[in-house]
């Protein structure tokens, strides 16, 4: 069984159709056709049927399409693992963390921690905080950096850092030199509050903002780094956790 073989039965399963296969492993239709017939001849059954324009997996199709990704799977890591060691890497570590804290001394941290553990090669994952604990779970990361709480019991999780919150806003709603006093309900009756860049915080913090303030306007805006560029724009203001705008205070 060739690797060329299984390859191509699993992208030809995954779209029913060998001409899109081919087009996306970048080989001839006709080629996709040779494959599949050989892996068919080599394990002695049918895994398509063809129907018109399109093909359908056979129940022993749809068998060996799991243990195909499997295959496929095991065979990467095993290619992956023999490249590692012929450069020295004993050990690969994959971090997922979220935008956000990419924004924080973390990557920094993981610079220096890599540079002390040269036999260890890490990659970086950059994703929302909904999905990374999914990506610990599937085995796609071995070390998630979320803003949320686990929900597995199995997981061991450790606040990392605690920053407080700031009101980011445009630089010339504030005089440094003369200590313009700021009139808070000013602010939010004349700039636009960006939310929800954070997946905890803005329920609880909008319901005490309008309590206590008129807010006229607020966007949504899924990125911390959108928000800081719309600030700095003179676009509105945020509240931000003071470890991502450090540099800019």
């Amino acid at each position: 069984m060739e690797y060329k073989w299984v390859q191509s039965f699993i992208v030809a399963a995954q779209t029913c159709n060998f001409r899109t296969a081919a087009e996306q492993l970048h080989l001839s239709q006709p080629s996709i056709t040779v494959h599949i017939q050989q892996l068919e001849e080599f394990l002695h059954v049918q895994l398509f049927k063809r129907e018109k324009n399109r093909v359908q997996l056979t129940d022993a199709g749809k068998l060996f399409q799991l243990e195909a990704q499997q295959m496929m799977s095991q065979w990467e890591q095993s290619i992956e693992r023999i490249r590692l060691a012929s450069i020295g890497i004993q050990e690969k570590m994959i971090i997922a963390m979220t935008p956000l804290m990419v924004e924080t001394i973390l990557p920094h941290v993981i610079y220096q921690f890599s540079n002390d553990n040269p036999t260890l090669e890490i990659a970086i994952l950059v994703e929302d905080s909904t999905k990374i604990e999914d990506l610990v779970n599937q085995d796609k990361a071995d070390i998630g950096i979320s803003l949320l709480p686990t929900r597995y019991r199995q997981w061991y999780q450790e606040l990392l850092i605690d920053s407080p919150l700031e009101l980011v806003i445009p630089l010339d709603a504030y005089d440094d030199e003369t200590g313009t006093y700021i009139d808070y309900e000013e602010l939010f009756q004349t700039y636009t509050l960006f939310t929800h860049h954070h997946p905890t915080i803005w329920g609880e913090l909008l319901h005490k903002l309008r309590e206590k303030y008129v807010v006229t306007k607020q966007v949504s805006i899924s990125q911390s780094y959108v928000v800081k560029r719309f600030i700095k724009d003179g676009l509105g203001m945020s509240f931000l956790p003071r470890m991502i705008v450090r540099k800019e205070l």
